[in-house]
């Protein structure tokens, strides 16, 4: 099973998309998939259901700077390159739906109330969109981290 199957079988299940996104590469980055299940749910629905950007995107960027990011304050050579890289990842993703924030890909929906998640089920939102961009962001984030070296297989 790809990153991207296991990303969706987990958004599927129960998962943020933020969640989905980060965990399936915790173990490449070297940590433990339940904490970075954790760390990554304050992001879902747009971070913390406000409908901003999207989970997939943030979760994109959390592996991209667990990666490439800077591990010291004086290194603002590699802060600098790693918001180039994320740049870049976002422009990618706006480009493949048009759009990263949340309301907007849900079309509107307001995910703090019960009738904006059941519009999403019943339009099936979560299948039609959400999944289609995990998917799309985890192949991005692989991408990157090929072309960086600090992804094999």
């Amino acid at each position: 099973m790809t990153r991207a199957e296991k990303a969706i079988a987990l958004h599927t299940a129960g998962s943020a998309c933020s969640q989905a996104v980060f965990a399936v590469f915790a173990e490449d980055l070297g940590l433990d998939v339940a904490a970075a299940h954790k760390v990554a749910g304050g992001f879902g629905g747009g971070i913390g259901r406000m409908g901003m950007t999207c989970g997939a995107v943030t979760g994109g960027i959390m592996v991209l700077s667990c990666a490439l990011g800077a591990s010291e304050p004086e290194d603002q050579e590699k802060k600098l390159a790693l918001y180039g890289v994320v740049s870049d990842y976002i422009k990618r993703l706006r480009a493949h739906k048009g759009s990263i924030e949340c309301r907007e890909l849900l079309e509107g929906a307001d995910l703090w109330t019960q009738e904006g998640r059941d519009e999403v089920k019943r339009k099936q939102l979560g299948a039609s969109v959400c999944n289609p961009l995990i998917e799309h962001a985890v192949r991005e984030a692989e991408r990157v981290l090929r072309e960086k070296g600090t992804l094999g297989v």
